[in-house]
């Protein structure tokens, strides 16, 4: 997995390549911990290059999402592959965030 994180004035970008499993959601937790750290207001996610995310994964984004609208930041999931667009529809994320495919 890789992911590529940029920021622009309050704004950052995450993009994800690869597969979040248990083994590198460390990884994925680094990265949000990164934008915490920020005076960053919004955070889009590309999910476009990810087939799979583990349980683990969802949690840390979770976590992360619950940490930074407390600090009126706002989550987009601006790209999404079919298969984890497909997931997060069925955990019912995209009453949580917005997630377009």
């Amino acid at each position: 997995m890789n992911i590529e994180l940029t920021f622009e004035e309050k704004r950052a970008l995450m993009k994800i390549d690869g597969v979040v499993t248990t083994e590198n959601a460390y990884l994925f937790q680094e990265k949000l911990d990164e934008v915490l750290k920020n005076d960053v207001k919004k955070l889009d996610i590309d999910f476009s290059a990810c087939r799979i995310i583990s349980s683990t994964g969802i949690g840390k984004l979770l976590l992360f999402y619950k940490d930074f609208i407390s600090k009126n930041g706002e989550v987009e999931i601006i790209k999404c592959s079919p298969g984890v667009y497909d997931l997060f529809s069925t955990i019912k994320l995209n009453q949580l965030m917005t997630i377009n495919l």
